[in-house]
């Protein structure tokens, strides 16, 4: 299996941090956010970017292009597989994988990463169908801020829209990064984080809860609670769902570029749910 080298993957984090990107940006001023409309539960299609309201740091901006479920999908799982998870747990992620995997179109790409004390790469990204390599960790401890932040260091695509879909309960007891700098990559990655926590109940786990509701709420994505025997179903459900989304274009206007970008968008006409997510970095 190839191994991901971790020391390499905390210095781009670091140099990250330090040198922010711009996110969600396809020019020099030019921002592009994945928005998702519901109406109770049901995904909202056929709006135009007439029918949606957005401002920029509280200042109205001109929606130029609203494209629905059209550009091809970078998909990254990331998985937790330390020591506490069983043999047959495992096989039952590899097939769980395996499913996921056969539900992407051709154009989509998918790469699988899996994570105890270090990262390793399970899948490389590829076009369906996959090769997965996955076995099970050697260690008890977990380094879930480390892995966070390496699944969200992405290359903003504007051909591509781009995914993460992060099985844990988050707990952590191994990483060199803290909890903060977790939710500071949030704020700063062009993926869009939906957050799987698998268990038959949710008692004594209010910190998995929150610290995973957090992290998908500021990248636009969700936590999704399930059963162990329907996680496959769910991050199946999850991709589906992103497909069915926006993605909306403007240009900054009236706002000094360079700093934090707090979004806010809405649809005209009352009634509807927005998710997206809460701002971006300008440089």
């Amino acid at each position: 299996m190839t191994r991901l080298c971790i020391a390499m993957t905390l210095a781009s984090v670091t140099a990250l941090a330090q040198e922010p990107a711009p996110q969600f940006r396809a020019g020099a001023d030019a921002v592009t956010l994945n928005v998702s409309v519901f109406q109770g539960d049901r995904v909202v299609p056929n709006l135009t970017a007439s029918d949606f309201e957005v401002s920029d740091n509280g200042v109205r901006q001109n929606v130029v292009a609203a494209d629905f479920n059209r550009l091809p999908v970078d998909l990254r799982l990331v998985f937790d597989t330390s020591g506490s998870i069983s043999d047959d747990e495992l096989q039952r992620y590899l097939k769980m994988m395996q499913r996921v995997a056969e539900t992407l179109d051709k154009s989509d790409r998918a790469e699988i990463i899996t994570f105890t004390t270090k990262i390793a790469e399970a899948a490389a990204r590829q076009n369906p169908p996959l090769k997965v390599h996955l076995e099970r960790g050697r260690h008890e401890n977990t380094a879930f801020f480390d892995a966070g932040l390496a699944a969200m260091t992405t290359v903003a695509m504007p051909d591509r829209r781009q995914v993460t879909i992060l099985l844990s309960d988050a707990m952590d007891n191994a990483s060199f990064f803290d909890e903060d700098t977790l939710f500071e990559a949030a704020r700063r990655t062009d993926a869009v984080v939906y957050s799987v926590l698998p268990g038959d109940s949710m008692e004594g786990r209010a910190v998995s809860v929150s610290r995973l509701q957090i992290l998908s709420q500021l990248t636009g994505g969700r936590l999704v609670k399930t059963p162990p025997n329907y996680v496959a179903s769910a991050i199946i459900d999850t991709i589906k769902e992103f497909r069915q989304s926006y993605l909306l274009r403007y240009t900054v206007s009236g706002v000094a570029v360079p700093g934090w970008h707090k979004v806010s968008v809405k649809v005209k006409g009352g009634g509807y749910r927005v998710r997206t997510k809460t701002g971006y970095f300008g440089k």
